[in-house]
């Protein structure tokens, strides 16, 4: 461990620290500057050439800090600079110590015996308060309730070593007498002799004579509850607390989670709803509260996403806004914009643009207030990660310039790699008059095989009207294509294929007529199990018609999209109105009690399989991607394989 700065320290202390070894440099792991203070940006250097990461071709590491007697942890990436790897970190104010761990591939380096962890000091040069405490607990996991297991168990110290770095916490910060007691009493406990537990005991009894605060009071209730679990002593201790603060923070932590409790226990969709309001009206979201809450699973993230849900559902915009547009904590966004956003427009198809849009300006104008105020890596992952669907429902509004922001924001992450989200994109350059970037787009999103069905038409129009003819287009379509993804996609197909007995089935077709899967004994089948209510089915079906299209004239290989786990008896009709409606030219057979499809091992849907010539089982995929291109290709693969055999 390194040590930095403690002028107070008498003689023999800091003789100690030196000979413990808290002085010593650790040679893999610098800061710089070498004597940080609270709020400034430091460089941490991580040198991996003698570690288990010294052959490591991306580094991060988990950064825990123990500051206001709290644990936090933040993930940090590492760069490459010569042979060290270097990254940045601003420490927050109060931060007293650090911990890294070293991670790359599933390897992670925690330093040994030495750790990698670093005591911080202030701007006199004196040691952050709680930054000898925190040294103390985080090599004593097992015996303190609530330290990240960060360190490694070589690092492990003894009961007598914990209480010695509290001593010295409380040597150079008496005011912390309260807020060492509970890993104080957690050592005590652990080595259970008459002498520690005497020695608890009259501490426990001495300070409750002196607390005047709320929180000392609260430290002595937490040793007699989940330290000595005195239930008697417990309930001193609390009623105390709520004679004396009636309107303090222990107070209103139970009231909260008793309120909570509300809408857990509610029985209907308007009592839950009702409740979830209640809850957050009464008890506003605070960061510092947020430890209690996990510990008793209050979670502000379910309050909101029940409120989201009932009140779009409801088409009560009014009391949308009135919610998200201030919720917290960010995370909860997450949640809303899926149910909410997602599922409604996606999945379900429940709205329309137009119906959607108002609900997510509200949910807009929430991201962009923590875009411009909490910056970091879990943010960014909310921000991006949904970028794409705030684009598609822009883009569907014709707000094309605004939809532009986000679809940019999606392919900075994306790299034209999500079929769905390029659709979106070129639909917005198409609406913008970019054509430029719009057959760059097209041919890029093709070249990585992430197209959709309209990009594909879109690109046939805009050659034809370049040419003045549709010859050499498919030439043209030809050289896009990426080597490197076509091998993928060869060594994907090679990895997937089996070889498996398939049970025979004859099932109704939409027509009426009587199909028998031992009929086609000597062809290639394949199968596609989908369902009326199975948004990510029906959108594979484009990729499919693709397929279907290119093995039109070839008898030996036959399509079957059966039906199934359907919520309604008789789909005959919904069926033929369907499949006419979007020109799908497809024999659908009627798997109405689903038994086909359990026989067939069938389970989540869609699920494609393609049977071979001999009757056998030799491709079987769960899912849909979103790329209309790929899904044809690897079908089209999958049966060029099959034909290579015979």
């Amino acid at each position: 461990m390194k040590h930095i700065v403690m002028k107070t320290i008498s003689g023999i202390f800091w003789t100690f620290l030196f000979s413990s070894g808290a002085m010593a440099q650790q040679k893999n792991f610098t800061v710089l500057p070498k004597f940080p203070k609270e709020q400034d940006t430091v460089q941490l250097i991580y040198d991996a050439r003698t570690t288990v990461l010294k052959d490591a071709k991306v580094v991060s590491a988990q950064l825990t800090g123990f500051g206001d007697f709290k644990w936090t942890q933040t993930d940090l990436r590492f760069t490459k600079n010569d042979s060290v790897w270097i990254s940045q970190f601003v420490l927050p104010k109060n931060l007293g110590l650090i911990n890294l761990v070293f991670r790359s591939d599933g390897i992670t380096d925690k330093g040994g015996d030495d750790t990698y962890t670093y005591m911080l000091s202030d701007n006199d040069g004196k040691q952050i308060s709680g930054s000898m405490l925190g040294w103390g607990m985080l090599r004593a996991p097992k015996i303190v309730q609530g330290v990240p297991y960060v360190v490694d168990t070589v690092a492990y110290k003894s009961d007598e070593i914990l209480l010695m770095w509290i001593k010295y916490e409380l040597q150079y910060h008496p005011e912390n007498r309260f807020r060492v007691l509970f890993a104080a009493a957690s050592a005590l406990k652990h080595m259970n002799t008459a002498a520690s537990l005497s020695k608890l005991h009259n501490e426990l009894n001495a300070l409750e004579q002196i607390a005047i605060r709320e929180e000392d009071l609260v430290e002595i209730y937490r040793v007699y509850k989940d330290i000595l679990m005195d239930t008697s002593k417990t309930e001193v201790i609390e009623k105390k607390i709520i004679a004396q603060f009636p309107d303090g923070q222990y107070v209103n932590d139970q009231q909260r989670l008793a309120d909570f409790k509300l809408i857990q226990q509610a029985k209907t969709d308007a009592e839950r709803e009702k409740a979830a309001m209640y809850f957050v009206d009464k008890h506003p979201y605070r960061e510092s509260e947020a430890a209690f809450n996990e510990a008793n699973r209050i979670s502000y993230i379910s309050a909101y996403w029940i409120i989201s849900v009932y009140t779009s559902m409801q088409k009560d915009l009014a009391n949308y806004k009135k919610y998200i547009s201030t919720i917290a904590p960010y995370e909860a966004l997450s949640n809303v914009i899926y149910r909410s956003l997602d599922v409604p427009y996606i999945a379900q198809k429940s709205m329309s643009p137009a119906e959607i849009l108002p609900y997510l300006r509200v949910v807009l104008d929430r991201v962009n207030y923590y875009k411009d105020n909490f910056q970091g890596d879990q943010y960014a992952t909310l921000y991006y990660s949904n970028a794409p669907l705030f684009a598609k429902i822009l883009v569907d509004n014709q707000l094309y310039d605004e939809a532009f922001v986000y679809a940019s924001a999606g392919q900075s992450t994306a790299s034209y790699q999500n079929a769905n989200l390029n659709d979106t994109y070129v639909r917005i350059l198409q609406g913008q008059g970019k054509m430029n970037e719009l057959l760059r787009a097209l041919e890029m999103s093709y070249s990585l095989n992430q197209s959709s069905t309209y990009m594909l038409e879109l690109m046939k129009t805009m050659y034809i009207k370049a040419h003045n003819s549709e010859k050499g287009f498919e030439q043209y379509l030809a050289k896009l294509k990426n080597v490197d993804k076509g091998k993928e996609l060869k060594e994907k197909v090679q990895q997937l294929m089996i070889n498996k007995d398939f049970p025979d089935f004859q099932l109704f077709d939409q027509y009426g007529k009587k199909t028998r899967l031992g009929d086609q004994k000597g062809k290639i089948v394949i199968l596609d199990f989908w369902a009326s209510w199975c948004a990510p089915c029906k959108g594979a079906f484009p990729g499919m018609k693709l397929a279907v299209e290119h093995f039109k004239n070839d008898p030996n290989v036959v399509f079957y999209f059966v039906n199934t786990q359907e919520r309604h008896a008789d789909m005959k009709d919904y069926v033929n109105h369907y499949m006419k409606d979007n020109g799908y030219p497809f024999q659908v057979l009627l798997d109405v009690d689903s038994q086909v499809s359990k026989k067939s091992g069938v389970g989540p849907i869609p699920h494609k399989m393609v049977i071979g010539p001999n009757g056998k089982l030799r491709f079987s995929e769960v899912g849909y991607m979103g790329s209309t291109s790929e899904l044809a290709d690897e079908i089209i693969e999958m049966v060029n394989v099959l034909k290579s055999e015979k």
